[in-house]
């Protein structure tokens, strides 16, 4: 099975023409959820563009099923909404349903984003669909987007835009639903750009103290 990286793909043009010429990105550290052990699978930094992917260990990179990407480029004049809204409608055109869930904008230390969660029911026509859930914030300059992204079997998607996460048993349904409620959690109150502190300003030493004064000779 080819890895495939919905997300990656849509966001390759915008990032692209975002790498010309832009200066280097903030280093910006993304607290990892709690839980799996986390693995950098690839990390690419140049132009302005830095683009990071995890897997939980144990897990390959042609089988993943649960996978987070952190991605940092120029915004281009667009905010965490509609840079979301340009996801949403780049992968609905490859699934055969798709909705959307739990829209959430904010704005925290001057800083704007948007969260929520992406459902396509069957991907291509592959054997499997995806669950996303998405993070965007405006930093300046730059947009940051951290995406949470499973890939689980097909689903069905019904006419009020409902996605029926149903692929095993019920413990394994409601398992996957209790870590997409907790990964949406994970984005709203823990995925925040920090700006670096700077470094302390050491102390001046003061000087030593001057020896006392030698007293004069007699004559």
């Amino acid at each position: 099975m080819s890895l495939f990286r919905p997300t990656v793909l849509l966001t390759s043009l915008l990032v692209a023409a975002a790498a010309r010429g832009e200066p280097a990105t903030l280093h910006w550290p993304v607290p990892m959820p709690a839980g799996a052990g986390w693995r950098i699978i690839d990390l690419r930094e140049g132009q302005g563009v830095r683009h990071e992917e995890y897997l939980p260990r144990g897990q390959g990179l042609e089988d993943y099923r649960d996978r987070i990407l952190v991605q940092r480029f120029a915004a281009q004049d667009m905010g965490p909404d509609s840079y979301l809204a340009y996801i949403a409608a780049g992968l609905a055109r490859h699934c055969a349903g798709f909705t959307t869930s739990g829209m959430v904008s904010a704005v925290r230390d001057g800083l704007p984003s948007a969260t929520r969660t992406a459902y396509c029911s069957n991907f291509q026509n592959r054997p499997y669909g995806y669950v996303i859930a998405q993070k965007a914030i405006r930093d300046g300059e730059h947009l940051f987007v951290v995406e949470r992204e499973w890939r689980v079997p097909p689903f069905s998607i019904d006419d009020a835009g409902m996605a029926s996460l149903s692929f095993g048993s019920p413990d394994e349904d409601e398992a996957l639903k209790r870590e997409i409620h907790l990964a949406t959690r994970w984005l709203l109150e823990q995925v925040q750009p920090g700006r670096s502190a700077p470094p302390p300003v050491a102390a001046t030493p003061e000087p030593p103290p001057k020896p006392p004064a030698r007293p004069a000779k007699r004559r």
